[in-house]
C-alpha cells in the first residue's frame, strides 16, 4: 500500500504547478482537514531540512517549487521552453498528423524547416521520407512532455482537447480563457509546463 504522505508529495512533484486541495483530497479519498494536516507536515519537513525545494500554500492550492535563490542559478540546465512559433508548428503537427512537410510549409511558411529541426532535436516529432516530401508525426516523447497517454492519433487529439478544457476550468475559468474549442494552438499551448519564476 502506498503511503498517503508520499503520494501527496509525489502528486505535487508530478503536477509541475499548483494543485488544489480538492485534487489532493480526491487522490487519497480523505477530508480537507486531513489533507491540510499532511500538507503542513510536508511544508515543515521541507523547511527543516534546508531543501532547495519548498512547498507553499496559495489560496487553497499547494505548489512544490525551487526556492528563489536557487532558480536563477539552475536556469542553464532546466528544460528550454519552445518558442511560440515552434509551438504553433507543433500544434498543427499534433492535430493534423500524419502531415507532410510540404503541407506544413504551405500553412506556416519557410520557418517550418527551422521549427522541424528544433522539434526533431527535442525528440518531439519524427519524420520519414515519403515520395518527394517527409511525413511528420509526434513521438512518445511528445506525449510524455505534455502528460498524455501514448496511443493513436485520434486518442492524442482528444486528450489534448480534454486537458486544455481542464486547464481552462482550473486556471482561469472556462469563459475567461479565450481559447476556442477547436483552436489547436491554444489547446497545445495550455499544456506546456509552466516555467518556475
Amino acid at each position: 500500500m502506498v503511503d498517503e504522505k508520499n503520494l501527496l508529495e509525489a502528486a505535487l512533484f508530478a503536477a509541475g504547478g499548483p494543485i488544489t486541495d480538492a485534487q489532493l483530497k480526491a487522490l487519497i479519498n480523505r477530508s480537507s482537514a486531513y489533507v491540510a494536516q499532511i500538507m503542513d507536515q510536508l511544508i515543515d519537513e521541507y523547511r527543516s531540512r534546508g531543501s532547495p525545494l519548498e512547498i507553499i500554500r496559495l489560496d487553497g492550492k499547494y505548489v512544490m517549487q525551487l526556492k528563489p535563490e536557487y532558480s536563477s542559478k539552475v536556469m542553464s540546465v532546466s528544460p528550454k521552453e519552445l518558442s511560440p512559433g515552434v509551438l504553433r508548428t507543433l500544434s498543427i503537427i499534433a492535430y493534423y498528423q500524419p502531415i507532410f512537410q510540404n503541407e506544413l510549409v504551405n500553412i506556416r511558411g519557410q520557418s517550418v524547416y527551422d521549427h522541424v529541426a528544433v522539434l526533431l532535436d527535442r525528440g518531439l516529432i519524427e519524420k520519414t521520407k515519403e515520395g518527394r516530401s517527409f511525413k511528420i508525426t509526434t513521438t512518445p516523447a511528445f506525449c510524455d512532455y505534455f502528460g498524455l497517454t501514448h496511443g493513436d492519433v485520434e486518442s492524442i487529439k482528444k486528450q489534448i482537447q480534454q486537458k486544455a478544457k481542464l486547464k481552462k476550468q482550473t486556471l482561469t475559468q472556462w469563459m475567461e480563457s479565450n481559447v476556442p474549442e477547436g483552436d489547436p494552438f491554444g489547446a497545445v499551448k495550455l499544456l506546456v509546463p509552466v516555467a518556475k519564476e
